[in-house]
């Protein structure tokens, strides 16, 4: 079964429903006559803001979309070491010991015999 995090699934939701009213919104446009002459009179005046605030909204769509992929690629560990099949796997191949929080670097709190839990940002490793 897929699992889907409440957060990926909120922004999920909210594209759609983005994209449901501009579908509306142009449909209402090309419709109604009265839509056409508000914004034909509306976007003669600003004629200049209308380019400026597409490119801002392409702008700002680029930038939450390049946020948003780069914050699910966070590299994790330093130079040689990568986290592998649940701990640190160094360039010998073998396990090094996990002491700190791959994540924020803050020492580890040992839970139990092979737990512990990382005091900043709560997340539980194994050793």
């Amino acid at each position: 079964m897929i699992q889907v995090s409440r957060k990926t699934l909120t922004i999920g939701i909210q594209s759609i429903l983005n994209v449901f009213l501009a579908v509306w919104l142009y449909n209402e446009y090309v419709h109604n006559r009265f839509m056409q002459d508000y914004l034909a009179s509306a976007f003669s005046s600003v004629n200049i803001a209308v380019p400026i605030g597409l490119l801002a909204s392409a702008a700002i769509a680029g930038g939450s979309f390049t946020a948003y992929s780069r914050r699910h690629q966070v590299s994790i560990g330093n130079g040689s070491h990568s986290l592998k099949a649940g701990g640190l796997v160094g360039s010998e191949g073998t396990l090094a010991a996990l002491d700190t929080c791959p994540f924020c670097s803050v020492p580890l709190k040992n839970i139990s015999e092979n737990r512990s839990q990382c005091r900043k940002c709560r997340r539980y490793f194994k050793k």
